[in-house]
């Protein structure tokens, strides 16, 4: 039977339909595409996986791995120009050519703790920050506890750990910290799943107390990687279901810069943060909010801070800006060391 006069057919309908929301589709992926979103979408293939000079650890979900390595830059496509990087034992980045051994200090210690701007990412070992001052200060025991990818919560975790008895610490903080400490899906989001005994640690604010979470990764969809109106849609996703935390960013950032400051004055110690990488308004409010606690730091608010000569193409620290950060913190706050049991727990301040 044929269809009323001047009507279409119910097929002929649907294929309209089907071929609006095809073209409808296209457009969207055209427009996305021309937009560059998601920015993610140029991430290495092998984020999430296991990464040279990095092991799985069960209390900070990565840690440094002992030995010596020759990595590839991952913004340097020629391979014939690697970075040294020696890693010893207990987490941490060499400082010197010879090892120092952990365990009761001969020397007052300066420990270093961070993201992969204090560790030196794609950078030399004589390049780094605490290689640098403990070449400036050979009556110092230096050590480079920073780690990438590390927030201010991995970087506490870490001082719980590696603090046990009277020196003085660094933490350089960086504004994009604030979204590693709480989940934010571009610290979640991997694409390989990562090694068994790794995870991403994040906190949480619960009526008003801080309770630590670990999180497997978030797995790039399959369809994610090929359709960008598909990536979108797992983009929200995440973003609604990290929504409450990232509300709290702010304050728990602040808790756990005032819980390191507990844990190394417990210790016996003194600490400072280097507020390094931060907007101008970010910067104003960590000065007020550091003021107000009375913890130490060091403002590199300096015109260096924004040469990009002195910076490698993602934006870390090259050599020569680690030799203006070292004479930017001195004069260096030496600590008296006394012997303390390596085994000494550190206070403790989040439910896991």
């Amino acid at each position: 039977m044929s269809s009323p006069k001047g009507k279409p057919r119910r097929s002929v309908l649907i294929a309209a339909r089907l071929i609006t929301v095809l073209v409808s589709l296209a457009g969207a992926e055209g427009v996305l595409w021309f937009m560059g979103y998601p920015d993610w979408w140029g991430m290495d293939p092998d984020i999430g996986g296991k990464s040279g000079g990095v092991e799985c650890d069960a209390n900070l979900g990565w840690k440094a791995q002992k030995g010596d390595f020759r990595l590839v830059w991952s913004g340097n496509s020629d391979p014939s120009h690697p970075f040294r990087y020696t890693n010893w034992d207990n987490g941490r980045r060499a400082t010197s050519e010879q090892e120092v051994a952990p365990g009761v200090p001969s020397r007052p210690q300066v420990l270093f703790f961070g993201d992969s701007y204090v560790q030196g990412y794609g950078l030399s070992n004589p390049d780094t920050l605490p290689w640098i001052v403990q070449k400036r200060h050979p009556e110092l025991q230096v050590s480079n506890f920073g780690t990438e990818l590390y927030g201010t919560y991995q970087s506490y975790l870490a001082m719980q750990q590696r603090i046990h008895g009277p020196s003085h610490v660094y933490y350089l903080f960086n504004g994009f910290h604030e979204g590693r400490n709480v989940g934010e899906p571009s610290f979640l989001r991997i694409m390989k799943k990562p090694p068994a005994g790794c995870f991403y640690p994040y906190v949480q604010m619960s009526d008003g107390k801080l309770e630590g979470r670990r999180s497997p990764g978030e797995l790039v969809w399959s369809l994610s990687r090929h359709l960008r109106t598909v990536a979108m849609i797992e983009d929200y996703k995440l973003l609604i279901e990290s929504y409450r935390r990232r509300q709290d960013k702010r304050k728990i950032t602040e808790a756990l810069l005032v819980k390191m400051n507990e844990t190394v004055r417990a210790a016996g110690g003194t600490f400072t943060v280097i507020v390094f990488d931060l907007d101008p308004q970010e910067r104003k409010d960590y000065r007020r909010f550091l003021e107000t606690q009375k913890i130490f730091f060091v403002d590199c608010d300096q015109p260096e801070l924004h040469d990009r000569s002195l910076r490698l193409p993602d934006g870390h620290p090259t050599g020569k800006l680690n030799e203006l950060l070292a004479k930017w913190i001195e004069p260096i706050p030496v600590v008296p060391s006394r012997v303390v049991s390596v085994n000494q727990p550190a206070p403790r301040g989040i439910t896991q």
